[in-house]
C-alpha cells in the first residue's frame, strides 16, 4: 500500500459491458414489415396522359388492392392515378371514396393477394413515443424512412395543398418530429411493432421537425363505412354560415 494513500483498485472494463441501445435492435423491423405494402402514387394530366402534375405515397390495407392515402394527393377529379408497388409494377388506380372532413382517400387497384399493412391503435398514443414515417420523399426517393417521436396529440391546423390549390382545416392530428417531406403525403406513420398508427399528411414549411399525421382510427372508420354503405358517411348539421354585412344586418 502506498504510504498515505489508498490501496490500488481494479478498474472495471466498461467497454466489455457496453451494449448497443435497444432502439437499434427494433428500429429496422418496421421498414422490413411494411416495405412490401408501401407504394408510390403518380398523378398525371388527363389530357396528355404523360405529364405528371402531382404525387404522393400510400399503403395497401387489404390484399384485394385497397389503398389508403391522403385526399389532397388524389384531389383532382379528372386526373389519371397510377400506383407503383415496390416490385415496380404499375397499376391504374380508381378513387373509391374521399373523406369529406379528414384528409383521407381510399383507392382500389386491380390486383389480388397483395401484402397489406397491419393497422394499429391510435387511441392510446403517448407523447414521446417512437414512430417511423415511410414514404416517397420529394416524389423521388422511394421508401424513405425517418424516425422521430410523437410531439403532440389532438392538433388543429389549416393546411394548404400547393398543387391542388385549396386549403383544409384538419383536426385531431398527431404531431411528430419525424421528417415528413413533400411526397411523403399519404404514407404510413408506424410504431415500433410495424403497425400503422397514422397517415402522414402535412408539414410546416420553413420550420424544422414539425409534421402531422391523421390518426389511423379515422381511416379505419372510413374503411368500415365504405364496406357497409359504399361511401364515407359523416354527420352534418345542414347549416352554413356567412359573414354579416351591413346589407344583411
Amino acid at each position: 500500500m502506498p504510504q498515505g494513500g489508498l490501496p490500488p483498485m481494479a478498474m472495471p472494463d466498461l467497454m466489455a459491458h457496453k451494449t448497443k441501445p435497444q432502439i437499434e435492435d427494433v428500429a429496422p423491423e418496421p421498414k422490413k414489415l411494411i416495405d412490401p405494402s408501401q407504394l408510390d402514387i403518380k398523378v398525371k394530366d388527363p389530357q396528355s396522359k404523360t405529364i405528371q402534375i402531382g404525387g404522393g405515397s400510400g399503403a395497401i390495407v387489404d390484399p384485394s388492392g385497397i389503398i389508403l392515402t391522403n385526399k389532397h394527393v388524389v384531389y383532382e377529379q379528372d386526373a389519371d392515378y397510377t400506383v407503383i408497388t415496390n416490385d415496380d409494377k404499375h397499376y391504374s388506380a380508381k378513387v373509391l371514396a374521399r373523406d369529406p372532413i379528414n384528409d383521407i382517400a381510399i383507392l382500389k387497384i386491380d390486383a389480388e393477394n397483395l401484402p397489406a399493412v397491419e393497422l394499429g391503435d391510435s387511441s392510446n398514443l403517448q407523447l414521446g413515443q417512437t414512430v417511423i414515417a415511410i414514404g416517397n420523399a420529394l416524389g423521388e426517393f422511394t421508401n424513405t424512412v425517418s424516425m422521430g417521436v410523437i410531439s403532440g396529440l389532438s392538433r388543429y391546423i389549416t393546411a394548404q395543398a400547393s398543387l391542388a390549390g385549396h386549403s383544409e382545416e384538419l383536426r385531431g392530428l398527431i404531431q411528430t418530429d419525424a421528417a415528413i417531406n413533400p411526397g411523403n403525403s399519404g404514407g404510413p406513420l408506424v410504431n415500433l411493432a410495424g403497425q400503422v398508427i397514422g397517415i402522414s399528411s402535412a408539414t410546416v414549411m420553413g420550420a424544422e421537425n414539425i409534421g402531422f399525421a391523421i390518426p389511423i382510427a379515422a381511416a379505419k372508420q372510413d374503411l368500415v363505412d365504405l364496406k357497409k354503405h359504399g361511401r364515407i358517411i359523416k354527420a352534418s348539421l345542414g347549416v352554413r354560415y356567412v359573414t354579416l354585412s351591413k346589407a344583411i344586418q
